[in-house]
């Protein structure tokens, strides 16, 4: 599935949570990473882990890049709840998917 497609089907997904009444109203970084890993079918455990292989790696990407786009999180709280990983390490994940949504578009 095409990055940008991609990124439709979990905001909708997440737009879908508050339909079925959690009980939060706020796009949080946990409803992000649940989300996320239930799709690509790994733990949360693993966006958070070390790991670099590509299995792992594009899914932290794409949800690091969800949370600053859609829940508005700031880039250390991004990077600390992703296995407290530096700032720049988001911003890094959030100019690959935005790279990769526009190449979609090409």
């Amino acid at each position: 599935m095409k990055t940008k497609a991609l990124i439709f089907f979990f905001i909708i997904s997440i737009s879908s949570c508050f339909a079925k009444k959690l009980p939060t109203k706020t796009i949080t970084i946990e409803l992000i990473q649940k989300v996320v890993s239930k799709y690509f079918g790994i733990k949360v455990d693993d966006l958070k882990s070390t790991k670099k292989s590509a299995d792992i790696a594009i899914p932290r990407q794409i949800a690091m890049f969800l949370c600053r786009d859609i829940a508005n999180v700031s880039l250390p709280k991004i990077g600390y709840e992703f296995g407290k990983r530096d700032h720049s390490t988001v911003i890094h994940a959030c100019n690959k998917i935005s790279k990769n949504i526009a190449d979609d578009e090409e």
